[in-house]
């Protein structure tokens, strides 16, 4: 049979790192990014010779691979009046000739040198996919580039969104009541719903302050019959309308919670 009951008990060893990889690319995606644990795979030169890379998890075509301490990889010195960029890789393997056994391992690619950082190009490498049933898969973790004998590093793998975070990002926080209207949540979003506002023709009202603030003043349309006005809210909080003409005006502002 094809076809495999894999989350079932069947009197044998039958789930394989091949199923588990299966399920992650499925849920998170088949890509190569780093997870927001521990250090986060911070990236930094400790000498002009030694990258340490820190604590973290990134996935890798469905495999997961922890760093749980630091690591350090060495490059080689750059040159007086030259430019250079390697890649620090993490290489996966598989051995059909010993059980397909799996492990991983640190190397840096190193760069030709160039006269300019422009002319500076990163080693090329085969990237693989564990998915389609590579032996050997390679993924750029970090790049090194050198100027004379300065290096800089930074991190390549792009960081993937928690199932929380994006959920809170979309979820519906319900509503408050506020000066006669309604704040509502969608996420980091605010809608400000004012109802029935009261106004006398070209007089500014401040409606209150609210408990959350804007990343920027926002302005928004409020309207009473015929008769247009504004309804402001400040990077402090503070709500404002105003129109000109007198009235009980309604309407609404979006903006984005700093």
């Amino acid at each position: 049979m094809t076809t495999e009951l894999v989350t079932a008990h069947a009197g044998k060893n039958h789930i394989g790192s091949e199923d588990v990889g299966a399920l992650y690319a499925g849920a998170l995606g088949s890509g190569r990014f780093a997870f927001d644990v521990g250090e986060g795979l911070a990236v930094t030169m400790t000498d002009a010779n030694t990258v340490r890379i820190g604590t973290g998890v990134f996935l890798m075509d469905g495999r997961q691979v922890r760093v749980k301490e630091a690591e350090s990889v060495k490059v080689a010195n750059g040159s007086q009046g030259a430019f250079r960029r390697d890649l620090v890789t993490y290489t996966y393997k598989r051995d059909p000739s010993n059980g397909n056994v799996e492990e991983g391992a640190w190397s840096v690619l190193q760069g030709t040198a160039a006269a300019s950082e422009a002319e500076a190009k990163a080693p090329d490498y085969v990237a693989g996919n564990i998915l389609d049933g590579d032996l050997t898969a390679t993924v750029a973790v970090a790049e090194v580039s050198l100027s004379g004998l300065t290096p800089t590093a930074r991190l390549l793998l792009p960081s993937v969104v928690s199932l929380r975070t994006l959920g809170d990002s979309v979820s519906h926080g319900g509503e408050q009541p506020f000066a006669g209207g309604y704040l509502y949540r969608f996420g980091p979003l605010r809608v400000l719903q004012i109802q029935n506002m009261t106004l006398q023709a070209n007089v500014p009202r401040t409606v209150g302050k609210l408990p959350v603030k804007p990343t920027r003043e926002v302005v928004g349309a409020i309207s009473y019959g015929t008769s247009a006005g504004y309804v402001s809210v400040h990077t402090d909080g503070t709500v404002i309308c105003m129109a000109k003409a007198g009235g009980d005006f309604s309407g609404q502002v979006c903006f984005l919670a700093g």
